[in-house]
C-alpha cells in the first residue's frame, strides 16, 4: 500500500510540475494536484505513524531546544 501511494504521489507532482510550467503556478488544476498530494501525504504518513507503534517498545522522539541549539531525544 505505502509503495502504491508514493507511486501516486510522484505522477501527481510531475503531472503538477508540468502544469505549472505551461500554465503557471497558480492555475486551478496545478492547485488541485497539490490538494490531492498533501492528502496522499497525509494518508502515508498515518501508514507510517501506524507501522511504528505496531509490535514496538520505543518511545517518542522528543525534541528539545536548549540554548538556540537543537536535540533529538
Amino acid at each position: 500500500m505505502r509503495d502504491v501511494l508514493l507511486e501516486k504521489i510522484e505522477l501527481l507532482r510531475q503531472r503538477m510540475v508540468n502544469m505549472g510550467l505551461e500554465f503557471g503556478l497558480d492555475h486551478p488544476e496545478v492547485l488541485e494536484y497539490s490538494i490531492q498530494i498533501d492528502e496522499l501525504h497525509n494518508e502515508l504518513n498515518q501508514i507510517d505513524h501506524g507501522l511504528s507503534k505496531v509490535g514496538t517498545n520505543k518511545k517518542p522522539y522528543r525534541f528539545y531546544l536548549l540554548e538556540n541549539k537543537a536535540y533529538f531525544a
